[in-house]
């Protein structure tokens, strides 16, 4: 009890360990990413600007050159045109400017201006905001100068020549700090990386040392103690034999070497899914240690690999017990039946245990099992009668009544109405039993086409619930419909108690 409680503190210590570092994992992920989305929100907003910033450095050229153009064709048709195309260019200037406004405001690229090109637009002593508002109404000031105001006001063309390369230049310096800007951002996502790479292997390594160290230990003590039922196994077997032996010299049955025979055959069922199990359990492990080994965790691989080692363990251990209580049972019920000790039991428990210890051959056959049976059902009898009967009942399906694969299995438990008889309704859908040998089914050692084998299986069903039950036993078949067994049993003194409080349905 200590132990196993033990084991369970030490397989919740490994999940929360195990959790912990998948959650930390997850959250250096996380971070990283936010990081590298805000870095790259900012270079998009920033290569829009240099983008909105090179348009009016192309529109500042463009003035500039219709400016002289228009000044050079004072007093010509073509001044029109180029009256046109200057006061056009101007009004893009400041449509593409009031863009660039609009969006830094709105933010909508998800990003925002950096402090240095913000005080480039709006702070002294450049101001670009002010300087290209003015600019833009110098532009339309000398366009609506006539030829002669113009040569009355020469300072005004100057000024604005001078205006242009000023913006000019200053929208250099716009380029330039975003350049910068590019550089310091490489720089800072270079450092993420290299942080994101050296916490990924800090807490790869805590891995290895607070979780899958202590995982090999575990796995490590699991092959201890299934050697260790091995052993105890063998001992068994060496035991079997040995009671064989006994009987066979007090011919208490005179077909006992048959029994044995048969028996030995059941007994090779859960000993060879353990053995199975096992080697399973072997690759699974030879896995793991391999990636340990090279250095190379893969996080998903260990949690798949260590999943198959507990469902194998797991498969191995109750085919092992099963295989130890079927040695004990058959010794019991060969020399005396009556001397198993009887204890109280839960009925829906024990049937849905015995099921899964035939699981390995209910896949194989693609055979499915439902269960029935009140929940609270406490029966004070011998439970290895029952697991014997329900395990024969199910094995003679499984090697009779599905050739084929695919069919269901119902186990139908509950009380009668006066509530002082078990009745216990077993059906399959597979071929079912011929008319022919269906009274002979019952009989030791008849062999047919659903009985074949041993020919004990259902002689031994028979046997528990007539003579160890004190109860009834009949079946119902017709052939390729299935097969029905019908049993019925008292509930006797010794297992009537909790009765009153079963009627639970499933």
């Amino acid at each position: 009890m200590f132990k196993s409680l033990k084991d369970n503190l030490s397989h919740r210590s490994l999940s929360l360990r195990y959790l912990f570092a998948l959650t930390l994992i997850a959250l250096l992920v996380t971070a990283s990413t936010f990081s590298f989305q805000k870095i790259i929100a900012d270079e998009r907003y920033a290569s829009s600007t240099i983008d909105r910033a090179g348009d009016e450095r192309l529109l500042l050229e463009t003035i500039k050159a219709y400016h002289i153009a228009y000044l050079a064709y004072r007093g010509e048709p073509r001044q029109a045109v180029f009256h046109k195309k200057l006061s056009d260019a101007a009004t893009a200037l400041e449509t593409n400017h009031q863009a660039l406004l609009d969006r830094e405001e709105s933010q909508n690229l998800g990003g925002e201006m950096i402090p240095t090109v913000r005080a480039l637009y709006f702070d002294e002593p450049v101001q670009l905001n002010k300087q290209i508002s003015d600019y833009v109404a110098l532009a339309r000031t000398l366009l609506s100068l006539s030829d002669q105001e113009l040569d009355e006001k020469p300072i005004l063309s100057s000024s604005f020549i001078d205006r242009t390369d000023t913006l000019l230049n200053d929208m250099h310096l716009v380029v330039k700090a975003h350049v910068q800007q590019s550089e310091n951002a490489l720089k800072k996502m270079a450092q993420v990386e290299l942080l994101l790479w050296m916490s990924t292997i800090i807490v790869l390594m805590l891995e290895a040392f607070f979780i899958f160290r202590p995982m090999i230990k575990t796995i490590t003590q699991q092959f201890f103690s299934l050697e260790t039922q091995t052993q105890t196994l063998e001992a068994k077997v060496i035991e079997l034999k040995s009671t064989q032996t006994e009987l066979v010299k007090s011919q208490k049955i005179a077909s006992l070497g048959r029994m044995v025979s048969g028996f030995s055959h059941e007994l090779s069922t859960p000993i060879g899914i353990a053995v199975s199990a096992v080697s399973q359990m072997q690759e699974a492990a030879d896995r793991i240690t391999y990636e340990i080994n090279i250095n190379v965790i893969n996080v998903q691989s260990l949690k798949v690999n260590a999943e198959k080692l507990n469902e194998t363990a797991g498969l191995a251990a109750n085919n092992l017990a099963r295989a130890g209580r079927m040695v004990e049972n058959f010794k019991q019920s060969s020399i005396d039946r009556h001397s198993e000790l009887t204890r109280e039991f839960n009925l829906k428990k024990l049937s849905k245990d015995t099921v899964y210890n035939l699981s390995h051959q209910l896949k194989n056959k693609s055979v499915t099992v439902q269960t029935n049976c009140p929940d609270h059902l406490i029966l004070d009898g011998r439970p290895g009668l029952i697991e014997q009967l329900i395990t024969n009942l199910i094995t003679n399906s499984l090697a009779h009544g599905f050739p084929d694969k695919g069919g269901k299995i119902n186990l139908d438990w509950m009380l009668d109405s006066d509530n002082q008889n078990i009745i216990f309704n077993y059906q399959d859908d597979g071929l079912g039993i011929a008319e022919a040998i269906l009274d002979h089914i019952f009989e030791p050692f008849f062999t047919g086409q659903r009985t074949g084998g041993s020919g004990l299986g259902l002689y031994i069903c028979h046997s528990i619930v007539t003579q160890d039950l004190s109860g009834t036993i009949r079946c119902e078949s017709t052939e390729n419909q299935g097969v029905k067994f019908l049993i019925k049993f008292p509930l006797q003194v010794d297992m009537k108690k909790h009765h009153d409080a079963v009627l639970v349905s499933d």
